[in-house]
């Protein structure tokens, strides 16, 4: 099994900033989030974690192993996706058409484009389940890739930048959301309690 969680809040998710790859530490609350969610999984069976190398989420990883014991292993491929220039901006200020603008040339704005962030976010699930056979994982990451994991066990191969951008991207994803991802492949928010 491979179990993924959100990292817990920070001062910019309160304050609604891009965050992207700005690497900002967890804040109190969610500091006491990742002590909550670590006494809900408790009884999980976890084989190894691995995190996100930025701040939030290795913070969240550190404090959930304090239960489990684990070496943490860091991967790039976790880290949220680049929003470039408009990181730390917050997002009443930035327009529909600056979104446009973004989601149309990514590049403009010294971002990734859509199809980067896939491209590592399934290198990193095709290594994850090559690697990690018959062993329990805990991921920490962040919303992005989480909503790009979902893309890619539900459509595989081929990234549409449009189905991404309907059917993925205004996905909600809370800080510490729990998912579950079965030896089908099928990825789930888990309910923990």
């Amino acid at each position: 099994m491979i179990y993924i969680i959100r990292h817990g809040q920070t001062d910019w998710n309160i304050e609604h900033r891009t965050q992207g790859q700005t690497d900002i530490a967890l804040n109190t609350n969610g500091i006491k989030q990742a002590e909550l969610i670590t006494q809900k999984i408790a009884n999980l069976k976890i084989d190894s974690i691995i995190s996100s190398d930025l701040k939030r989420a290795y913070m969240t990883a550190q404090i959930i192993n304090k239960k489990f014991n684990k070496t943490i292993e860091t991967d790039k491929r976790l880290r949220e996706f680049c929003f470039g220039t408009l990181e730390g901006i917050t997002r009443d200020k930035i327009t529909q058409e600056i979104w446009d603008d973004f989601n149309k040339n990514p590049k403009q704005f010294n971002a990734e484009t859509k199809e980067e962030i896939f491209n590592r976010i399934k290198s990193f699930i095709d290594d994850i389940k090559s690697n990690n056979i018959n062993k329990n994982t805990l991921v920490v990451t962040h919303g992005g890739p989480i909503r790009m994991i979902k893309y890619y066990l539900d459509n595989g191969d081929n990234f549409n930048d449009k189905k991404y951008l309907e059917e993925y991207m205004m996905l909600k994803i809370k800080n510490l959301d729990l998912f579950i991802i079965d030896e089908k492949m099928n990825i789930n928010i888990l309910d923990e309690e």
